[in-house]
């Protein structure tokens, strides 16, 4: 095979492979989130129920908690519109990690607020208000279960249907490429990685100075001497 064609070749599986790796964390984090909130509903059920007096200061730091969470959610839902438009893909790990960070601070600050409800007696207002709050909550919960629910069926065809892609690229490479590309995808979730600052883009060891050009250029198959992986230019898309 032409090595300039097996070059393109592998360029192309990188991308498969970062986009497969993609749609599977999507896959892991509605998995256990939409756990999360399905238990978070329930917990807030049941407080509503045992709720029978509070104090003001726990009424007000209740507020100020679920005043808090309407903001990060709304951060939460900015954020995952950008990122659907971004392409670079330092700016875009770089916003998953902002959203990441948010949609931690969210599930404190939801379990903050199922604390404030279990250690408070609250009084017959505030057990309306616990009720209003868990009419909201079973709301918000439903309509992003429901979303995610749509993500996971979009996210899980595109795994069958990237994973099929990989599969059929992998199967016209030459037996030497092939085997060694299915023995890194057992040990690895990328095989193949972007050279990154003239470093591997899998363990980020440095490659020697010209291998690294190399490697940006496009001009010759190159491997990391640490992980064994094939280390390619970045997509010209």
């Amino acid at each position: 095979m032409d090595p300039a064609v097996l070059l393109n070749m592998m360029v192309e599986l990188a991308g498969l492979e970062e986009e497969l790796s993609a749609a599977r964390a999507v896959l892991a984090h509605h998995g256990k989130r939409d756990r999360h909130l399905r238990e978070l509903t329930r917990e807030y059920a049941a407080d509503a129920v045992a709720a029978e007096t509070a104090g003001h200061d726990a009424a007000v730091s209740l507020r100020l908690t679920e005043g808090r969470i309407r903001d990060v959610e709304a951060a939460l839902a900015h954020k995952r519109d950008q990122i659907i438009g971004v392409s670079d893909r330092r700016q875009y790990k770089a916003m998953q990690t902002e959203i990441r960070a948010l949609e931690a601070e969210l599930e404190k600050l939801e379990t903050a607020g199922l604390e404030i409800l279990e250690s408070s007696d609250l009084n017959e207002e505030t057990v309306s208000e616990a009720r209003v709050d868990l009419e909201r909550q079973a709301a918000r919960g439903a309509e992003e279960i429901a979303r995610m629910e749509a993500e996971t069926v979009k996210a899980r065809a595109a795994e069958e249907e990237i994973t099929e892609e990989i599969e059929r690229l992998i199967a016209i490479m030459p037996q030497a490429e092939a085997r060694h590309v299915a023995r890194l995808r057992e040990q690895y979730d990328q095989a193949v990685v972007r050279v990154e600052g003239g470093a591997c883009g899998g363990c980020f060891g440095q490659l020697p100075v010209q291998v690294g050009i190399d490697a940006a250029q496009g001009s010759i198959l190159v491997r990391c001497a640490s992980c064994a992986r094939y280390v390619v230019r970045k997509s010209y898309k």
